[in-house]
């Protein structure tokens, strides 16, 4: 017996439980080195695809076995520690059952070392299979299969380790192509195709030949340039077609990432403009830090907490994962006339755009106007509001610009579609700030969702109490137009609309920047003597604004506004840091 009767809590029943789990996980180690297999069959290729599903079944069931018997034997554990703790009952101890005790935590030690290797083994089949799944989403052909994805295989598998740990369902895959996209495409990121293509830059520095080897063939070389014309020319368009074809490599990176985003499961469909397109950067860049989308159980597509998804992702999936500027110009403008001038209660079935707005202004007055209409509550009414920063780069696109790449296109189709591309292209009382996503946008965990009773209840009808008014709410652009013309005179702001505007951003956007949100909602009306104005900062805010902050006329206002923001945020008035109410004191004079 392991401890003397004076121990009445544990007899010689439990000393054999303890040792029949040890040894019982150490057998279940020995089904676990199917682990260090699958890794060595993934590297050898897809011939024993198969055999590996087959072994996953009995290695889950071991695993959870293990799991079972490792938290019986932790259990056990944490009793006789417990026990052996009452200095009493100790002293019964005989030096023969101390030995024996120890000789049962060699064991154990020795479990616990195989357990450890048998989960790093594990960790490297997950990781492994993930990468190899990107990889074929990917693509695996050309310099991005054969060269860059290998070369930045223990970053990828950094990633997919992080996003594991803090996702451990099954959106892990579409989270880990969103990072890896992310980081293949942001200047010095993890995956920046720099970190390839600079080592190789500098050896080409020395083709042909090195200039440090002083060799017969490196001035003979040196020497033809200077006299051969022919040669250097020659020479010259070499280096050129080199640095061309660099240039396609280095692309191919991202549109690899691009790729494996539009095939991911659950993924999202990007935005990415063909070369004949001819458009600019910004046209992926050009996007709000906030954008916002009012919906209620009438709005197209699927619209909840968690996900909104077009029309065409709900009732054919596959079709809605390919890239609207993939498709050629006439589909492309039938396609965006089709889903802008759309009916506010439905839409086509392969309608797979869902619009979105940078104007919280026109998407409060959009719901205040869809609940009259439809006499529903105004509890039935959500606004979800996206931090664009926390998504991929062509996740949104504005509308202006869609429609400016696709204008001539237009003037080749019939003329309701030529009056409507022009009509929203040059007309801007009635430009609310439109973006476009395509497929599903997944804003679980990155966004913010408000009933519009919720947002009026906060404090935004005491900011503003003429969206109280009945018969405002028989309106809806002309009354967005209503608003801005009655809101442009300056006004000043008074302490009072600061809280406001700071409670309503606390109270219903908690995950974004209060003051940032404060100064969205306080942007609806002109403000007067504004610091941003002042003599004092001559030139201060007076860069051009981005596109997406020219209009309209609330979004130009925020736009000025966090420009000062971030210029006073740093601001201290006798050392101390400025509180939230005081910045914006501050901004707003």
């Amino acid at each position: 017996m392991l401890f003397p009767q004076s121990f009445p809590y544990l007899g010689c029943s439990q000393k054999m439980s303890l040792d029949s789990s040890i040894e019982h996980a150490e057998r279940l180690l020995h089904s676990l080195n199917i682990a260090e297999n699958v890794v060595q069959s993934r590297r050898q290729g897809q011939e024993q695809e198969r055999s590996t599903r087959d072994q996953l079944v009995p290695l889950q069931t071991s695993i959870r076995t293990l799991y079972q018997a490792t938290n019986n034997v932790t259990s056990q554990v944490q009793s006789v520690e417990s026990l052996a703790n009452d200095a009493n009952s100790a002293e019964g101890l005989s030096i023969a059952e101390v030995c024996s005790l120890h000789g049962e935590i060699k064991k154990l030690e020795k479990a616990a070392s195989n357990i450890q290797g048998a989960l790093d083994a594990l960790h490297e089949v997950t990781h492994h299979c993930i990468f190899l799944k990107l990889s074929l989403y990917g693509g695996r052909g050309g310099i991005v299969g054969n060269k860059i994805l290998p070369h930045f295989e223990k970053q990828i598998k950094d990633i997919i380790r992080d996003v594991l740990n803090d996702n451990g369902d099954t959106t892990a895959l579409w989270k880990v192509a969103e990072e890896c996209y992310d980081q293949a495409t942001k200047p010095f990121g993890k995956l920046d195709a720099e970190n390839y293509f600079a080592p190789l830059e500098e050896a080409y520095l020395q083709w042909p030949y090195d200039p440090d080897f002083e060799s017969e063939e490196y001035y003979e070389h040196e020497n033809r340039l200077d006299v051969d014309e022919d040669y250097a020319a020659a020479f010259q368009e070499q280096i050129q077609r080199r640095s061309d074809a660099r240039q396609q490599d280095r692309k191919a990176w991202p549109k690899f990432w691009t790729a494996v985003l539009n095939e991911v499961p659950d993924g999202p469909t990007l935005f990415c403009p063909p070369a004949r397109l001819h458009t600019p950067l910004s046209f992926l860049e050009d996007v709000p830090r906030y954008l916002f989308r009012t919906f209620d159980g009438a709005s197209s597509g699927k619209n909840d907490s968690s996900v909104v998804a077009s029309i065409a992702s709900v009732l054919m999936p596959s079709k809605s994962r390919h890239d609207l500027l993939s498709m050629d110009e006439d589909r492309v403008t039938q396609l965006l006339y089709q889903h802008l001038n759309k009916s506010c209660f439905g839409g086509d079935g392969s309608d797979n755009l869902m619009s979105w707005t940078s104007s919280l202004l026109f998407a409060i007055q959009y719901g205040i106007w869809r609940a009259n209409i439809r006499g529903i509550s105004l509890s039935d009414v959500k606004i979800c509001a996206v931090d664009t920063s926390n998504f991929p780069k062509g996740q949104f696109v504005q509308d202006l610009c869609l429609l400016e790449a696709y204008r001539v296109a237009a003037q080749d189709t019939d003329k309701d579609t030529r009056e409507f591309f022009r009509f929203r292209l040059e007309t801007d009382d009635f430009y609310n700030g439109e973006y476009l996503s395509q497929g599903q946008v997944n804003h679980a965990g990155r966004s913010c969702v408000a009933t519009l009773e919720h947002l009026l209840n906060s404090g935004l009808r005491q900011l503003y109490p003429e969206f109280g008014d009945p018969r405002g709410a028989e309106k809806w652009t002309k009354r967005v137009l209503e608003l801005r013309r009655n809101w442009s005179p300056g006004q000043f702001t008074t302490d009072q609309e600061i809280e406001l505007a700071l409670e309503v951003a606390r109270r219903c956007f908690e995950k974004y920047n209060s003051s940032e949100i404060a100064l969205i909602l306080l942007g609806f009306k002109s403000r007067k003597h504004s610091r941003l104005e002042s003599t004092d900062n001559p030139g201060q805010f007076n860069r051009r604004p981005p596109k997406w902050a020219e209009k309209p006329v609330e979004v130009h206002r925020y736009w000025i506004a966090t420009e000062g923001l971030h210029c006073y945020s740093q601001a201290r008035i006798n050392g101390f840091v400025l509180q939230r109410h005081k910045a914006l004191r501050e901004i707003l004079g």
